[in-house]
């Protein structure tokens, strides 16, 4: 009796650590998610030499009044994602931008390094091993998967954690260099170098960079929790079905049958 208890409490106890397990996960594939929806995983910071201000920049460089926002919210600080950058625009409107943006000189698209392609497909494959764990964890609970292969789900958040910490990258790519965004300010066929009138670019964590540092060890959390934790029975499944013709109803009536046959039979022996 003592080990079926110790035996019940165990499997309470791992379907208690299931259960977490699963909000775990789900934290996670939402936080890294938007760590690459966001277009401000990293925030950048441009600084300007002395005596240029942000205004006599875009007028030099032949940004008119139709295209000065774009040019004031290249050299004011903003963030900077996968798919674009967020910056504001007059007045107060934070707004999502895609790379390709007008100049003076038509349509420009900068070059992204091999840093900034590898974090960005980090963090997607980071994504989908995640997401196919946590999606199993959710099949588990409406179909029925045995504990070898909830345990192997551990492989895939280990994978998670891997490639989301590494989408960090970035931090490392030529988007934080002054030369990045020279291709708005560079007539087309002339050689991209850094504008004189920039003194130097600055990259800081921002809302997406911090929700991915929050993906990272929540998956971690997740791939060591496996372990301990026990798949439950599907939501439907309850207790064993009678089999036809054996059901406790139609025993007691059979019963109450062969009973009243039998009262029969004695009062005609009598």
């Amino acid at each position: 009796m003592d080990d079926q208890n110790e035996d019940q409490k165990r499997r309470m106890a791992g379907m208690c650590c299931y259960n977490c397990l699963g909000l775990t996960a789900t934290a996670a594939f939402i936080c890294a998610t938007m760590s690459y929806a966001y277009c401000d995983f990293l925030t950048r910071t441009v600084k300007l030499t002395e005596g240029n201000t942000v205004e006599s920049v875009c007028a030099s460089n032949g940004f008119d009044a139709s295209l000065g926002s774009t040019c004031e919210a290249l050299l004011n600080d903003h963030g900077v994602g996968f798919e674009g950058f967020w910056v504001t625009i007059p007045v107060d409107v934070q707004v999502c931008l895609a790379y390709t943006q007008p100049t003076p000189w038509g349509f420009q698209t900068p070059e992204f390094d091999t840093k900034f392609n590898s974090a960005r497909a980090l963090s997607i494959t980071g994504i989908v091993c995640g997401g196919a764990a946590w999606f199993t964890l959710m099949l588990a609970g409406c179909c029925k998967l045995d504990q070898g292969k909830i345990r192997g789900l551990a492989c895939y958040f280990f994978l998670a954690t891997l490639f989301q910490g590494l989408s960090l990258l970035m931090l490392r790519s030529d988007i934080c260099t002054p030369g990045f965004f020279a291709v708005y300010f560079t007539e087309p066929g002339a050689s991209s170098t850094t504008p004189a009138w920039m003194e130097g670019v600055n990259c800081g964590l921002s809302r997406g960079s911090n929700l991915a540092i929050a993906a990272t060890v929540l998956w971690f959390v997740c791939s060591n929790m496996l372990p301990a934790a026990v798949v439950p029975e599907p939501l439907w499944e309850g207790p064993p079905q009678p089999i036809p013709g054996d059901s406790p109803q139609q025993d007691t009536v059979k019963d109450d049958v062969a009973a009243d046959d039998g009262v029969e039979q004695v009062k005609e022996e009598a």
